[in-house]
């Protein structure tokens, strides 16, 4: 359907150029950008003072998915920039990627799938997308760090877009945030019709410790070490981010708490999803609160595929009012 072309600034993601001890960063940062199309940058209506990074989901872009998901209104009739004037919403584009099943054909995907059904199918064709676009994902967030607080910015995503999301927040520890006086995280995460990708795996390593060299019975002391086993009786949990670590060459995290455990988690699903099943985003949800993460998990009857408006939209709105906090300017007071 032919929609009018929205009246949305594209705001280009500034360089910065001071010799301030990000010179490394503002390489990484123009290195990813450069891989990818500029994000679509909707700047705040008032000062700026927290950042919306949302993913689309697969064979989608940013020009289509960003203004079609900020005309989406909440029950109070107010638009998500009204509600919210301080936000600034930043929608990046997938790169361009063969599909596994047909590898003549091209499109926008953060990473290869072989199968919606089954994504634990042949995960070895999604590491390297993941790899990418997690990274990609770590640089806009710590650009964004360089005028905000890590705590005022929120990551999210739709379907492929949410299962990338995931796994950056999983494996995005920023700067600073081990061994400082205050935790760096994230504001929140925002999931919409999605699955976790390596989730299997990562339910394996939780659930069975024993054979990663945990002995949860034990209060985490070492057991049953091999030679691929954790030497420093880290938790069965820590382990689990750092095999997920691992698969994009990070560093493994030695802190007992790390910045993603304290990111509050909303995913929302339709029931009647026939691209995703529902039971996909409800096992994300599980294995998330295994982990430790505080997780909204809230279902749609009868819906399929997409995000719903108004429920689903108010329901992001009232879980980013309790968990972000101080989104609304001061005369903003809540819509009934």
């Amino acid at each position: 359907m032919a929609t009018s072309t929205p009246t949305l600034a594209q705001e280009p993601i500034p360089t910065n150029s001071r010799n301030d001890g990000n010179s490394g960063l503002d390489l990484r940062f123009r290195d990813l950008t450069n891989m990818h199309k500029k994000p679509l940058s909707i700047p705040s209506l008032t000062q700026h003072t927290h950042t919306f990074i949302l993913l689309h989901g697969r064979g989608d872009d940013a020009t289509a998915f960003g203004p079609e998901f900020l005309r989406s209104r909440p029950s109070s009739a107010k638009s998500l920039r009204e509600l919210f004037p301080g936000m600034k919403f930043i929608f990046p584009t997938a790169r361009r990627r063969p599909m596994g099943i047909m590898s003549s054909c091209v499109i926008n995907q953060w990473f290869d799938i072989m199968s919606l059904a089954d994504p634990a199918m042949q995960e070895d064709l999604q590491i390297e997308g993941l790899r990418e676009s997690s990274a990609f994902v770590h640089a806009l967030a710590e650009k964004e760090m360089e005028s905000i607080p890590c705590g005022n910015i929120i990551l999210g995503g739709l379907s492929q877009g949410c299962a990338t999301g995931l796994h950056a927040l999983l494996t995005f520890e920023p700067k600073g945030s081990e061994g400082g006086e205050k935790k760096s995280s994230l504001g929140a995460f925002v999931g919409m019709s999605g699955w976790m990708p390596c989730r299997p795996t990562i339910d394996e390593i939780v659930k069975k410790p024993v054979a990663y060299g945990i002995d949860n019975a034990n209060e985490g002391a070492p057991f049953a070490r091999d030679q691929g086993a954790d030497e420093t009786g880290r938790s069965a949990e820590l382990q689990a981010l750092n095999f997920l670590r691992d698969s994009m060459s990070l560093p493994p995290l030695a802190t007992a708490s790390p910045a993603c455990f304290q990111t509050p988690v909303f995913l929302g699903h339709g029931s009647a999803d026939d691209t995703v099943a529902v039971q996909l985003g409800d096992e994300a949800s599980a294995t998330l609160r295994a982990l430790g993460l505080d997780v909204t998990w809230k279902t749609y009857k009868d819906f399929g595929h997409w995000y719903k408006d108004p429920e689903e939209i108010d329901d992001i709105v009232d879980f980013l009012r309790e968990k972000v906090g101080s989104l609304e300017s001061k005369s903003g007071e809540r819509e009934h």
